[in-house]
């Protein structure tokens, strides 16, 4: 009997072991597919310089590179080269403001004008309707990127704040999907007021210190200060040409004003995944995964089209697309002659950080041959894509 039983177990061992050998070749062979997907596109983009991340719940996986800092120089990007993340800085406003809220220094069902008591809107009924939470959400009801010209023309939140009152909903507030930068941008003198840290003090103190994010930053000064940073670039007639980092966007720091590398990216999903619940709880996690306002139409990613119920969602600084009964959260961004594009699956236990220093389109693409690989029906879990298979059998040629 105890015979039987030891071999019973030597057989549920052994089969342990043949699934786990099988899904790290998998992921290798993902890996080792991914890594020429994004070598090829940025080449033939031309982009100048790149990198990449992928995690898998507590592992690192991968960190790729591809090119330089700067046209120009022969400083190679690498993992912790720091990059400009856009709007992919929205995703650390949510971070913070779920937490400022858990310590009670603050509620996302409160008035905005409650802690930016500056803000003036066409009436007092509005500036005491609109919530924190509805423009963390996206859902304030005003036109979609309201004054937004006035951050390209350079002018400064002194000067666009009173311009704020000039503007009356097209829905009404909490009802509809309207990305704001300008709105947004006050989430982050909210945080101040509410903790009494600066905006930059508070991501470093509550987020990039805990997560071991090293090299991640908020504002102009400390990106030029990086001595391991890429230069944005702009397409000339002649390619590709570096030109200075603006200071527009980053004086809305909550919408786009954080800096980090690849590396540091890939601790931050890591955390998403739920692998530092000292700085990002289960309870946390759940608040910055739930959808609050439906994005209009469908997803039009071709991974998407095997799926039966598929809807797109913004919730707490972060974008989501669900899809039956499962879920992928990402954010993705341009600014200057940056490109930046974040996300993670539960589901699959898998993230995926993109950079760029052009605003070349290749992020978009990359992701999506990424996820059409490991995000299948139920039944097709565990399977590659014909396109994946065939990228794989190119991969296995290949010698370097």
């Amino acid at each position: 009997m105890d015979f039987l039983y030891s071999q019973r177990w030597l057989l549920l061992l052994c089969c342990f072991q043949v699934q786990a050998s099988a899904a790290d070749r998998t992921e290798q062979q993902l890996v080792a597919a991914f890594e020429q997907e994004f070598q090829q596109k940025l080449q033939k983009a031309k982009v100048p310089g790149g990198a990449y991340a992928i995690v898998n719940n507590d592992r690192i996986v991968k960190i790729g590179s591809y090119g330089v800092r700067a046209v120009g120089e022969k400083a190679r990007v690498n993992a912790d080269t720091v990059f400009r993340l856009a709007s992919v800085s929205k995703t650390f406003a949510g971070v913070s403001l779920v937490q400022a809220q858990a310590q009670q220094q603050l509620q996302l069902q409160q008035p905005l004008t409650r802690y930016v008591p500056e803000l003036k809107l066409r009436t007092s009924q509005l500036e005491q309707s609109l919530t924190m939470e509805q423009v963390l959400s996206h859902s304030s009801g005003f036109w979609a990127h309201a004054f937004e010209d006035l951050i390209e023309a350079d002018k400064t939140p002194a000067q666009i704040l009173p311009r704020l009152k000039e503007l009356s909903p097209v829905c009404p507030l909490g009802r509809c999907y309207s990305y704001q930068n300008v709105f947004f941008g006050l989430l982050g003198d909210a945080l101040e007021r509410a903790t009494g840290l600066t905006y930059a003090d508070l991501l470093q103190q509550r987020v990039f210190k805990p997560l071991g994010m090293q090299t991640a930053t908020v504002g102009l000064a400390p990106l030029l200060a990086s001595r391991n940073k890429a230069m944005p670039h702009q397409r000339g007639g002649k390619g590709w040409r570096v030109v200075k980092p603006k200071a527009n966007f980053y004086r809305f720091g909550a919408a786009a004003g954080v800096n980090a590398s690849a590396r540091d990216l890939a601790v931050y999903l890591q955390a998403m995944l739920g692998q530092q619940p000292a700085v990002l709880s289960g309870s946390l996690l759940s608040q910055l995964q739930q959808p609050l306002t439906k994005m209009p139409g469908k997803p039009r990613w071709p991974v998407w089209q095997q799926f039966k119920q598929v809807s797109a969602w913004y919730g707490r600084g972060w974008r989501m697309v669900q899809y039956d009964g499962q879920a992928l959260y990402y954010h993705a961004g341009v600014v200057d002659g940056y490109r930046p594009y974040i996300a993670y699956s539960p589901q699959t236990g898998y993230g995926l950080v993109l950079l760029t220093n052009a605003e070349a389109d290749v992020t978009g693409p990359l992701a999506g041959w990424f996820w059409q690989q490991l995000l299948h029906p139920v039944k097709q879990q565990g399977r590659l894509t014909k396109q994946g298979r065939s990228a794989l059998k190119v991969t296995g040629n290949a010698r370097g």
